[in-house]
């Protein structure tokens, strides 16, 4: 028998990764069929001209996977330039032509002026995860940190301020928007926010026209977006209390209009058309990253930089946790969605086309396993997000949204760390090639969104906290409950209720708890709730759209993610192990 010719078996090879690529619709909104009955689900008036805004969204996403490999590579990565070419200190950040021609297309799609606009809170949330589709790719970040920014201001703010500010905030075009950044973190603190050691002196009283104007002094020690033109930042006033009782809120400019009085005339759009100077502020450096690195973050001394109080002193660390950081964990959960969706959208179309062993790869059940696990969990990360989108949008119940988050917050992100490895591992060796498919990339953004807006124990904890001081587990399982009850008589339904009771145990326990160890039960509880939520989710929209998500998914979900209570079962070595004694 003759021997295959080895040059037609290399052509044919080739010629399977090159249809892999071109079978891609290029729509990476209206190709999800799954994604788009969650917008039907989730946002039922949406009528023809939302989906048609996302479907032209979703092809301009889909077509800049090269703007976004350009400008997340050496050497077109951020650059900072400190000086001028005069030598005038001008602490900028100057980016590649890539980045700006990506960031034209995400602002353009109108992404952060809908924020706070009725009836749009799912259609803005699925433009985050379209974007989110290409990982952080430089935007993702100053996106969740301007919609904090601008619900912040729209929330508390000094009426001179939403006047000056929100203006520019809102404006979807690129070259004369205004966007945010938000800086807490410190060097000695960390996500010990109460240790904040920054200082703030009043320089000039709030007024009917104008908020009271501070001078800031300190460092902030991780500050992502540190090119943006205003941040947000938490400092202590002078003679206030310790801890997070005595920091206040701030909106700083990175800039200062020159020969203006900054008091009488808070900083707006019109900076772009103004000589200005940086704010009494030094860029130490940029920070050289795993992951987001077509982001800039950096280290940023104040000394004396002018900023406006946001909402009231005593109200600062409060206004941080509620609108700042709930908003921008919301936002991360929904970057997660997209990295999700993108994953699964390589390792299915690899699958199919790859041959091995004379068949294609996705034949053999391992493989075709692992591709499904990937978008089961695509749609149990991006069901739970939206409904906390939609149940936050419409106000009914604050207190389970508050529990909600944080828990979607750490779930989504440690799943999403592991469905990328998944989809690379479809791949195989393929997947550690940067230029042969973004899974790379991808892996090194997840990992960095594990740990932004609270790192996981940061997170359990605050989660126990709120269970134990103001049972708020009781709103998120009574609601999961309700909703549970209304699912149709089934063995999936069955499954979820007997969930929810066990869950109803465990939080019983948690809240009586008084042992600090029992801190690691609770991240047992966190894991179980958000399967419950998320098989829920999945359930009744299986439920509404078959064809979209069949219903063998949310039962396949809750297989792969069997209940636990026992702590043991969760792996964590004794302290003393961890310690080496």
């Amino acid at each position: 028998m003759n021997s295959p010719n080895p040059i037609d078996a290399i052509s044919q090879g080739r010629a399977d990764l090159i249809a892999w690529r071109q079978s891609d619709d290029g729509n990476w909104y209206r190709g999800n069929a799954a994604l788009v009955a969650m917008v039907e689900h989730f946002a039922p008036h949406a009528g023809a001209q939302v989906h048609s805004h996302l479907e032209h969204f979703g092809r301009q996403v889909g077509a800049s996977e090269g703007l976004v490999h350009r400008c997340s590579h050496d050497p077109n990565l951020p650059v900072l330039d400190r000086f001028d070419y005069l030598g005038r200190r001008q602490e900028r950040v100057r980016f590649d032509a890539s980045y700006h021609e990506w960031g034209k297309i995400i602002y353009g799609s109108g992404v952060m002026s809908v924020t706070g606009q009725a009836g749009r809170a799912v259609e803005q949330a699925v433009l985050m995860i379209l974007s989110a589709h290409h990982g952080e790719a430089g935007h993702t970040c100053p996106l969740a940190c301007t919609a904090g920014m601008i619900k912040a201001i729209q929330r508390c703010g000094h009426p001179a301020l939403q006047k000056a500010l929100l203006p520019g905030l809102l404006n979807p075009h690129y070259d004369r928007r205004l966007y945010g950044a938000q800086f807490l973190t410190e060097v000695q603190g960390g996500s010990d926010v109460g240790a904040n050691a920054t200082q703030a002196t009043l320089i000039g009283a709030e007024t009917a026209e104008n908020p009271a104007l501070w001078a800031l002094t300190g460092e902030k020690w991780f500050c992502s977006v540190i090119d943006a033109p205003l941040y947000v930042l938490t400092a202590r006033p002078d003679g206030a209390a310790a801890g997070t009782k005595g920091l206040g809120l701030f909106i700083v400019p990175h800039d200062l209009p020159q020969g203006r009085d900054v008091a009488q005339s808070p900083m707006s759009h019109t900076l772009f058309d103004t000589p200005r100077e940086p704010n009494q502020l030094t860029i130490r450096r940029l920070k050289h990253k795993l992951g987001t690195r077509a982001m800039a973050s950096g280290e940023v001394d104040w000394q004396g930089a002018r900023g406006w109080q946001l909402g009231p002193l005593d109200q600062g660390f409060h206004h941080v946790v509620d609108i700042v950081l709930n908003t921008s964990r919301l936002w991360n959960a929904m970057a997660c969605c997209g990295m999700l969706w993108r994953s699964y959208r390589e390792a299915s179309g690899f699958a199919r086309f790859r041959r091995a062993f004379g068949q294609p790869i996705g034949h053999f059940a391992n493989t075709n396993a692992m591709v499904a696990q990937v978008f089961a969990e695509a749609c149990a990360a991006t069901a739970s997000t939206l409904d906390l989108v939609a149940i936050d949008a419409a106000g009914s119940d604050p207190d389970a949204v508050r529990l909600g988050l944080n828990m979607n917050k750490y779930w989504t992100s440690v799943r999403t760390t592991q469905m990328i490895r998944n989809a690379m591992e479809v791949i195989g060796g393929n997947a550690a090639i940067e230029d042969f498919t973004p899974l790379g990339r991808l892996y090194r953004d997840a990992l960095v969104t594990e740990s932004w807006e609270g790192a996981h124990n940061v997170l359990i904890a605050q989660c126990w906290r709120d269970m134990q001081r103001l049972s708020l587990h009781r709103p998120w399982l009574d609601l999961l409950s309700r909703r549970a009850g209304e699912l149709p008589m089934s063995s999936l339904q069955s499954a979820l209720r007997q969930r929810l009771a066990v869950l109803e145990v465990d939080a019983a326990e948690l809240v009586a708890s008084r042992n600090s160890d029992d801190a690691r039960s609770a991240r047992a509880f966190v894991e179980n709730a958000m399967v419950a939520h998320q098989g829920l989710c999945l359930a009744e929209l299986s439920q509404r759209a078959p064809t979209a998500i069949d219903p063998a998914v949310p039962q396949q979900f809750l297989a792969v993610h069997p209940h636990r209570r026992a702590v043991a079962e969760t792996g964590w070595w004794p302290e003393r192990a961890l310690l080496g004694q």
